[in-house]
């Protein structure tokens, strides 16, 4: 009949490949780099509020501003430099298991992948690293995975400069 719907098809985004040890050692390196970095530098907490808001608040929320996509960060502070560190230039080592990476395989062979925002009766409502939601009915599941990876991209050693770095983490160990 003309009124019977098609099985939903998501798009087929990859999810974020596991760190190599190689990777591992890398951002390892990147890492004391930065904190060393942090240690010698009078951060700029206004620039670090401003960068926060740019890169940041599309995903996490302090008080009260920004997006909810990622971990809400009142609090933040109290993690300490090393800890903060390793979460924003390696997002996928300490993953909460909310936030950890989903993997659906469908039964037409077709992939969504995202956190799981919520579950709407028989349905997943995954959010993918642009707050992205997709609604994947559990009838059409033929495979799922949870992956302990975030869905936070792990970009920021390259994307953000050094300079920028100490002031975000600068405003970031204030709060």
């Amino acid at each position: 009949q003309s009124d019977h719907l098609a099985p939903y098809q998501p798009p087929n985004p990859a999810p974020p490949a596991a760190v190599s040890p190689e990777q591992r050692k890398q951002l390892d390196e990147l890492i004391s780099s930065r904190a060393a970095a942090f240690a010698q530098a009078k951060p700029d907490l206004e620039a670090g509020a401003q960068l926060f808001k740019t890169h940041c608040a599309a995903c996490h929320q302090i008080g009260g501003e920004g997006g909810l996509l990622g971990p809400q960060l009142d609090g933040i502070g109290a993690r300490g430099l090393e800890r903060l560190c390793e979460d924003i230039l390696d997002p996928g080592r300490n993953v909460d298991a909310h936030f950890q990476m989903r993997l659906v395989t469908l039964k037409n062979g077709s992939t969504a992948s995202g956190f799981l925002r919520a579950e709407a009766g028989q349905t997943l409502i995954l959010a993918d690293a642009a707050g992205k939601e997709t609604r994947v009915p559990r009838a059409d599941i033929a495979k799922e995975d949870i992956l302990p990876q975030s869905i936070m991209p792990p970009v920021f050693g390259q994307s953000i400069a050094e300079a920028d770095f100490v002031h975000l983490l600068g405003w970031l160990l204030k709060q």
